[in-house]
């Protein structure tokens, strides 16, 4: 399962009301190398664990092990009874970042997975991994310093900036979104598909039009609103992906009623105890099963239902509007009877029919728009 950093992002959002204010009991390791932190919040006693790339409050039994590498109790010699301060990801990247009382606690989430504890003024006091990248070292005693994010950040997105981006590209629009923009590839995707911009155009052809489109698109996917998420699987290729929202062009594996909840199904449950498990956990497991699967089955119907009446105005528009298709299509049998390109067939036909949006003669995919 991936999890993109917008995911993240609403993964801080989720656990920030819950861990902001908490106070650490207990720091341990897990016998696959995970932390697990102890928490007494004021929901209770809630056990975090960070995963290589993930951190998750988890409902499962995860027992300590029983030898330590020592870094576990590194940490829980210092931050025992130390409070939260915040809880947050830094920029969009995968790193999230707990403030602690007299601490900074980093969580790495890439590569292999790190946590360092910083003291205040941001100097390494100790490092899980030591590793040294062409730009940082980590290890006690240097001064941390971020990793360079992979593209600007959406949130520091602005008109002059993408403009001078796709004026220097020699790449298509989805890729030059991709290089430049700290952003993910499917969620690049999405923004051409809700601004009705070609993926494919070349990067120094889009308008100026376009690219406040884009940038409006762009800040909207990137800006966090629990109130809109509604958490899911999807499946591209062979990888499945972890989204806080619905993308226009996938559909939906599984749902959940949280990213935390759907990771803590993922990891939590696959690493949790094997034996022993009181009663009460089995009857808390069932109840967990039994209520996603209802949600699973109500949400099913319910898309089903979008469906049919999205597709019903879609046969109505295209019955309203069949002698414009007709002479659509006949144009671009014509057109195409004469072997021309998709670009010359859109210059030629776009002011005789302005609802053609996309024209994809490799898919034989035409994208209109009807009112």
């Amino acid at each position: 399962m991936k999890i993109p950093n917008i995911s993240l992002a609403y993964v801080v959002a989720e656990l920030s009301p819950i861990l902001d204010g908490c106070i650490v009991r207990k720091v341990q390791e897990l016998d696959n190398g995970w932390l697990k932190f102890k928490l007494q919040t004021r929901q209770g006693t809630k056990d975090l664990i960070a995963a290589p790339d993930a951190l998750f409050l988890t409902s499962f039994s995860m027992p300590a092990r029983q030898t330590t590498s020592g870094y576990g109790a590194f940490l829980r010699k210092r931050l025992s009874n130390k409070k939260v301060l915040s809880f947050k990801q830094h920029s969009f990247d995968r790193i999230i970042v707990i403030h602690l009382e007299g601490f900074f606690l980093v969580f790495e989430l890439f590569a292999k997975g790190n946590v360092i504890l910083l003291d205040e003024e941001k100097v390494i006091l100790s490092a899980f991994r030591k590793e040294r990248w062409k730009d940082r070292i980590l290890k006690k005693g240097e001064d941390y310093k971020f990793p360079s994010s992979k593209g600007i950040s959406p949130a520091e997105l602005d008109t002059k900036t993408l403009e001078s981006m796709l004026k220097e590209s020699n790449s298509d629009l989805v890729r030059t979104l991709v290089k430049e923009i700290n952003i993910a590839p499917l969620l690049a995707d999405e923004t051409c598909f809700k601004t009705s911009i070609d993926k494919e155009k070349p990067a120094k052809k889009i308008s100026k039009k376009e690219i406040t489109l884009l940038i409006a698109t762009i800040k909207d996917l990137y800006s966090i609103d629990l109130k809109k998420e509604s958490a899911g699987m999807v499946k591209k290729a062979d990888s499945e992906i972890l989204l806080p929202f619905e993308l226009s062009a996938l559909e939906k594996t599984a749902s959940f009623n949280s990213l935390n909840e759907a990771i803590d199904q993922q990891f939590g449950k696959q690493f949790s105890e094997s034996k022993g498990a009181d009663e009460r956990n089995a009857v808390s497991k069932k109840k967990a099963e039994l209520d996603y699967s209802m949600k699973q089955q109500k949400e099913a119907l319910e898309t089903l239902s979008s469906k049919v009446e999205l597709n019903a105005k879609k046969a109505e528009l295209i019955y309203a509007n069949y002698s414009k298709i007709f002479a659509l299509i006949q144009a671009l049998n014509s057109a195409k009877d004469k072997k021309m390109q998709e670009k010359e067939i859109m210059y030629k036909i776009k002011n005789e029919f302005p609802f053609l949006k996309i024209l994809n003669l490799k898919q034989g995919k035409i994208i209109v728009s009807l009112e």
